[in-house]
């Protein structure tokens, strides 16, 4: 499996779910410990995997941080697809001995596995070791990441003893062809630096043999280093010197007393050897057994194949999928929200913003729905606060939104609130270690914070993550300004008294009633807010409150409801007191009427008789400027 496959943060599982796969009339979930798994296999397969997952990781947790990784602070939740047939999971194979995937999307990480006998708990456990790291430390080179997840990938844990490094025997088969038993190794140094499966041979027929060799050197040399004296340490120092900025040969022979050549020529005598010592450790308790399957509704099945087409760019299947969804179940809320992330894709944002309000009016509550409203009302130049408001409504629903608290805290960074982005962009680091922009952003809040220490180390962490050179000059670009000597401060200006006319506004009116209709279509925001019903004969009355500067509103009020309302109907209603400036609002200029024509085309043109059209009830007139909005 390719490591760059595996880590697209907005993949979700790589390709096309085949149509036949969700829909089968039996998929079940399982569920332990805020994991869950989903497979058509029968129950008792599912209860297997999903348990040796979780006891799993429990075992590896304590061995990433003897690594020098950090305990995962609000890890996203994981959903584990097992299938029963291998042809439902070619699609997503990547190698003939590949058994599982991981990919880590924006509200959940994902593994999903080949149902295999012992293949495939061995592949569970090596996409688990990725999502531990993943979560756990910065970014590793791929021969570490790799040799890690398949040295890790045969643990046992028997009668509470965890038994680390038994052979992996693909790869000794593989290792031990060639003269001296040693096989054909890459060049040592090209072999630290490879990133990509593409790199490996320039023939597509030779690729597939590559990249399995490339992957058994990887297990064979890590496991030779996890069985020196002290292995967790060593590597710990390799990383740490990594992290200072120290090439990987120069930062190899000091962690480990020897150059990556001769670590090379001991594991080859260690494969020609064939002796692979085990290691062993006290195992974490046993995690608690996964609860009944439960038989997944249609509607669940179906959404849940389109989420995975989207997520994996294929744009036309997914539409069709959520369009066939809207249509069978027209009162789904992920069904218009999956439009609404489509249309975003396609820059539609008409049809965006008219699915995700829907959406929202019917209560959806995917975190993702009020990340993608706040990306619309930002693309469309929409008002800042609306913006702040629906990002603060994605990670109150789903705290661990990684995505979330980065736009948030770079939206809170511009507003020059450098204290709360701080805060705002530690969540995402925390969550996300691996993310260079991530750090760049939170490097450059600590800096708007006063912090220069703290922003050096971001710098530095974003360096170390960065994937690509735009990233890496990003980076760059940080530590300099933060090495760069701060400028002296001018001299303090004598105090400024403010004009009384220069005052905030204050209101000098209220208004009681229920808030139904948000009116977004201009530049000065209009909100509905009805005083009174409508009764049989009478309609409702309402008072209409305007403003142009919704980020000067204050919002009051404790309830959960205080940021729930967006453009247009508001499903929940709530109930509000308003305060404002008892006169109209400026609205933006209306459109000029047409000229009436002169007497000679009046005279030249045939007289018609207007169509009668029904009257409609005119709107009351704005009775004066929003100042703040109090929920009940």
């Amino acid at each position: 499996m390719s490591f760059l496959l595996k880590f697209n943060t907005l993949a979700l599982l790589g390709a096309a779910l085949p149509a036949a796969v969700l829909a089968a009339p039996r998929w079940y979930r399982l569920e332990s410990s805020g994991w869950e798994l989903l497979t058509d296999s029968n129950d008792r397969t599912g209860a297997q995997v999903l348990g040796r997952l979780l006891d799993l990781r429990g075992i590896l947790a304590p061995e990433v941080l003897a690594l020098g990784g950090t305990p995962p602070q609000g890890a996203p939740p994981v959903r584990v697809f097992l299938f029963r047939s291998a042809r439902d999971f070619r699609p997503f194979q990547r190698g003939e001995n590949n058994r599982g995937i991981f990919q880590t999307g924006r509200e959940r990480d994902y593994i999903l596995l080949s149902q295999s006998g012992d293949e495939s708990l061995r592949g569970a456990a090596h996409e688990l070791v990725h999502l531990t790291l993943h979560h756990s430390t910065g970014s590793l080179p791929r021969w570490l990441e790799e040799g890690l997840s398949e040295y890790y990938s045969t643990t046992q844990h028997p009668d509470g003893t965890a038994v680390f490094g038994k052979p992996v025997a693909i790869h000794q088969k593989l290792l031990a062809a060639g003269p001296a038993g040693s096989g054909p190794w890459s060049e040592p140094r090209r072999f630290l630096t490879l990133r990509g499966d593409a790199s490996l041979s320039t023939d597509p027929r030779e690729l597939p043999r590559q990249v399995a060799l490339y992957y058994a050197q990887c297990w064979a040399l890590v496991h030779t280093l996890m069985s020196r004296p002290q292995p967790h340490r060593d590597i710990a120092r390799f990383l740490a010197r990594l992290r200072d900025g120290v090439e990987q040969p120069a930062a190899f022979q000091e962690a480990f007393g020897q150059s990556i050549e001769q670590a090379i020529v001991q594991t080859r005598q260690t494969v020609a050897a064939g002796r692979f010592p085990e290691r062993t450790a006290d195992a974490a308790p046993a995690s608690p057994p996964a609860g009944p399957a439960r038989e997944l509704l249609e509607v669940e099945a179906v959404l849940a194949r389109a989420d995975a087409l989207l997520a994996n760019g294929r744009i036309s299947e997914a539409e069709q999928a959520f369009q066939d969804a809207a249509r069978r179940w027209p009162d789904s809320a992920s069904a218009a929200a999956g439009l609404g992330y489509l249309a975003m894709r396609r820059a539609d944002y008409d049809t965006a913003r008219r699915q995700l309000e829907i959406a929202i009016a019917r209560g959806d509550l995917q975190a993702a729905t009020h990340f993608e409203y706040a990306m619309l009302v930002r693309d469309t130049r929409g008002p800042e606060a609306l913006v702040v408001q629906s990002l603060r409504q994605a990670v109150e629903i789903n705290p661990r939104f990684a995505e979330a608290w980065y736009a948030l805290g770079a939206a809170l960074l511009r507003q020059g609130s450098a204290a709360e982005a701080v805060d705002c962009l530690r969540k995402a680091t925390s969550v996300l270690p691996r993310q260079s922009v991530f750090w760049e952003a939170y490097g450059r809040a600590l800096l708007a914070a006063g912090d220069r220490p703290g922003a050096r180390e971001a710098a530095r962490s974003a360096l170390l993550a960065a994937a690509t050179p735009e990233q890496s000059a990003m980076a760059q670009g940080l530590l300099r300004e933060v090495d760069a000597p701060p400028s002296a401060r001018p001299p303090a200006k004598p105090p400024v008294t403010t004009p009384q006319g220069w005052q905030p506004p204050q209101d000098d009116s209220t208004v009681q009633g229920r808030l139904v209709f948000v009116d977004c279509r201009t530049s000065v925001l209009k909100f509905h807010i009805e005083t009174k019903p409508a009764a049989r004969r009478t309609p409702a009355q309402k008072t209409i409150l305007a403003t142009g500067k919704p980020n000067q509103i204050m919002l009051r009020g404790t309830g959960p409801q205080k940021r729930e309302f967006v453009c247009g109907p508001q499903a929940a209603r709530p109930l509000v007191e308003a305060g404002y400036i008892a006169a109209p609002a400026v609205e933006p200029p209306a459109p000029q009427p047409p000229q009436p024509p002169t007497k000679r085309a009046a005279k030249a043109a045939p007289k018609r008789v207007p169509a009668r059209k029904p009257v409609r009830p005119a709107e009351p007139p704005i009775a004066g400027e929003l100042v703040w909005l109090a929920f009940q």
